[in-house]
């Protein structure tokens, strides 16, 4: 990973984009196999709005001391656009029509990380927002460019932004990772064909927030079932 002709900001943004952001991934999902008790969600998700802003600054001083534009290229035409829409619409309807299926094994895991009460749901919108951004920017944007810009061949490090933005998504499961890489895999291709970012980060945005919008009242109901299951003794 050649990162020596980076700044001491780039350098700290490479490291937290390929090494501490996976390695949080993997303890993550230790943590959550090992049924170890997490934080109240709310703290959780405050934590991660924190935690997205300062990643955001961190993006914002390693692209400025490389001169490197955090959002450039060409706003998309409207065709693009329209695809990305199709494709968001048909993704939502046949989340629709999976969720109601999922077994409960699945349905606790997918509780663990998205909103399952109403009162989650503005938070989520801040979290959908922000991941879009920050995300987009560091994967797609920042580390892609440093890695070739310092010599890395075009593929492998597309391959090593796909691995690493997957790993650090391994709270979600084994499944979670290879969806979370698929999609990873579909936004450089978003990036490549128009240039920019823009695209990206509003289908990703989008697409964080539908998938919360769709789970949300199928985890509040599911909550209540396991909680009628397991009342909390007195």
């Amino acid at each position: 990973m050649p990162t020596t002709l980076l700044g001491v900001w780039g350098q700290l943004f490479m490291v937290q984009v390929l090494l501490v952001a996976p390695a949080l991934g993997i303890v993550s999902y230790i943590r959550i196999r090992r049924g170890k008790p997490l934080p109240p969600k709310r703290d959780r998700y405050r934590r991660g709005i924190i935690f997205q802003f300062v990643f955001l600054l961190l993006i914002f001083l390693a692209a400025r001391e490389e001169q490197v534009p955090m959002i450039a290229g060409p706003f998309p035409a409207l065709t693009p656009w329209l695809l990305a829409a199709g494709f968001l619409v048909i993704f939502g309807l046949r989340l629709r029509q999976a969720w109601p299926k999922l077994t409960s094994e699945r349905l606790v895991r997918a509780r663990i990380i998205l909103p399952d009460d109403p009162s989650l749901m503005r938070m989520w919108v801040v979290i959908s927002a922000m991941a879009g951004i920050t995300e987009e920017c560091a994967y797609r944007g920042l580390a892609f460019r440093f890695l070739t810009d310092n010599g890395a061949s075009v593929w492998p490090a597309l391959l090593l932004c796909i691995t690493t933005f997957a790993i650090a998504h391994m709270a979600q499961g084994w499944r979670g990772v290879l969806a979370t890489g698929i999609v990873a895999a579909l936004m450089h291709g978003v990036v490549y064909l128009t240039q920019s970012l823009y695209l990206a980060i509003v289908v990703h945005a989008v697409y964080d927030l539908m998938v919360g919008v769709i789970a949300m009242p199928i985890l509040s109901n599911f909550a209540k079932t396991q909680t009628l299951a397991h009342p909390v003794e007195a």
